[in-house]
């Protein structure tokens, strides 16, 4: 995505979350979670190069240099798109940097939800992944076909999906 588009998802996203936050005790009954969009600025990250080093895709080393953290654990089971020094540590070895099993090949975890999956970016095509109930050993993630699910053929899908999901909770 390109920088300008990115700036306007971040616009649109927050003020999405601040009126979702706003109207959410009253209709569920309990108070929401710190629900917010923020800009790389606002995180003051500088991990861009690393994540370059390590060979992250261009797609996500754009979003990275636009958007710092996405956390939304009120929409849906949550979403969470994580910061970059997040994405740096998976890559040196905390989260899984291929999958095995039913799917295989190289992946960048970037985000999960709040059931406890995953969610990846294959570079070799582009795709967004969910993962969910593998095992992670030797840097890989273990799952059969039932774990793994695109969720969006790229990361501007991706996006475009949390911006759809908001904009029905606020305007429902």
């Amino acid at each position: 995505m390109e920088p300008e588009d990115l700036k306007v998802w971040i616009e649109r996203s927050s003020r999405l979350s601040a009126e979702f936050e706003r109207g959410f005790e009253a209709r569920f009954g309990y108070p929401p979670g710190e629900n917010r969009v923020l800009a790389a600025e606002d995180v003051g990250s500088g991990d861009l190069e690393k994540l370059a080093k390590l060979g992250v895709p261009a797609g996500l080393l754009d979003f990275y240099a636009c958007v710092g953290e996405v956390s939304l654990p009120d929409l849906g089971n949550g979403v969470f798109v994580h910061p970059a020094r997040h994405v740096v540590a998976g890559l040196l070895g905390a989260l899984p940097t291929r999958l095995a099993g039913a799917t295989e090949g190289r992946i960048v975890v970037f985000g999960s939800d709040g059931g406890g999956s995953m969610f990846a970016l294959r570079p070799a095509c582009g795709s967004v992944y969910r993962l969910r109930g593998g095992a992670f050993l030797d840097g890989a993630y273990e799952v059969d076909q039932q774990g793994t699910a695109v969720v969006a053929t790229d990361l501007r899908e991706f996006l475009a999906g949390i911006l759809r999901e908001l904009e029905s909770r606020v305007l429902a």
